[in-house]
């Protein structure tokens, strides 16, 4: 039964406009014995954050409300924290009725969030991109497509004379992590949508070996199939090994699902695509350019501390992978 707690006639009627009498009985659950001080407090902080105009909202049975849940969400992050469970943004919105953001929430709860990582990665490699980008063609212009608009790449980047316009995705991982097939056949994709596009990486291995000349979605489909069987016959040990035979299976139902979109498109090296851009005419093929590739073209335009962020990326395991001037909260763009 949730516990009885006293609180102000605003936040009362608060509650009661929004229906919220089911979500308030649930964060009082989760608040436990400290609730009613964790009310009282929020009731003061809401009142001085105003007064201080650190809130957009001016409605203090709304940044009360606010406070309380958010001090639940904390807890329940830490409950499922501590029985090896992940809290999810629906579990938060269901038991709160607030909308978090998964990476803050976890922080504020003094845990890392699984997101924050690639988060992080991603934010590097954004800006480390964005600085060669500008560096190369200072008259070009950059947007990030939202989700909806149909294929989204990560980047693209648009030459109004002459015009032309190239799509870019980023796959920052460890470089002991090779590059999929699933994501060969992602810039593919693009390539088919867009023309031009440029998969920049951080792996160590080019797959120039295995893809030669013309890339074909069949083959490179079939190739992938065969490879993470292979990793999915293998005994698991540890629970690294358990977790990649998990995500080779998951590998073998996302490339089960695009046999028969038969592309095809030329592979050509980074330099090959630049100088094309270069012209005015980029090629109509696929980049993918190695996660050294990537290091010596910031270092080569001047960008050393971009490189070295990139070669963190490249050498630091996910868990240590930290910056403290670019955001690991939510994804740059």
């Amino acid at each position: 039964m949730p516990r009885k707690v006293k609180y102000s006639p605003a936040l009362r009627k608060h509650v009661r406009k929004y229906n919220l009498d089911d979500k308030m009985h649930s964060i009082i659950n989760l608040l436990g014995k400290d609730a009613q001080d964790v009310f009282d407090w929020a009731q003061e902080e809401a009142k001085l954050r105003i007064r201080k105009g650190e809130e957009k909202e001016t409605n203090p049975a709304k940044v009360e409300f606010q406070l309380i849940a958010n001090e639940a969400a904390i807890r329940l992050v830490k409950q499922n924290h501590s029985r090896g469970r992940m809290t999810i943004k629906s579990e938060v919105k269901r038991r709160t009725g607030i909308k978090a953001e998964m990476p803050l929430l976890y922080q504020e709860a003094g845990l890392r969030h699984p997101q924050e990582a690639r988060n992080l990665r991603h934010n590097l490699f954004h800006e480390a991109f964005m600085a060669l980008i500008m560096h190369l063609f200072p008259d070009v212009t950059t947007r990030v497509p939202v989700t909806g608009e149909g294929l989204t790449p990560d980047l693209m980047v648009n030459h109004k004379d002459p015009k032309w316009t190239l799509s870019v995705e980023y796959k920052g991982y460890r470089a002991i992590t090779l590059l999929s097939e699933s994501e060969v056949l992602k810039g593919m994709r693009y390539q088919a949508a867009y023309g031009s596009s440029w998969l920049v990486t951080s792996t160590s291995k080019t797959v120039k070996d295995c893809c030669k000349g013309t890339l074909e979605s069949e083959k490179l489909i079939q190739l992938g199939i065969e490879r993470l069987e292979r990793i999915t016959k293998r005994k698991g040990y540890t629970g690294e090994q358990k977790e990649n035979r998990g995500i080779a299976r998951k590998g073998i139902t996302h490339l089960e699902k695009l046999r028969g979109t038969n592309l095809k498109c030329k592979l050509i090296s980074a330099e090959e695509l630049l100088d094309s851009c270069r012209e005015g005419k980029p090629r109509k093929a696929l980049a993918i350019s190695t996660g050294m590739e990537f290091v010596k073209m910031l270092r080569d335009a001047g960008f050393e501390n971009h490189a070295e962020n990139v070669l963190r990326i490249m050498k630091t395991p996910t868990n240590r992978l930290h910056s403290d001037t670019v955001t690991s909260v939510r994804l740059i763009g």
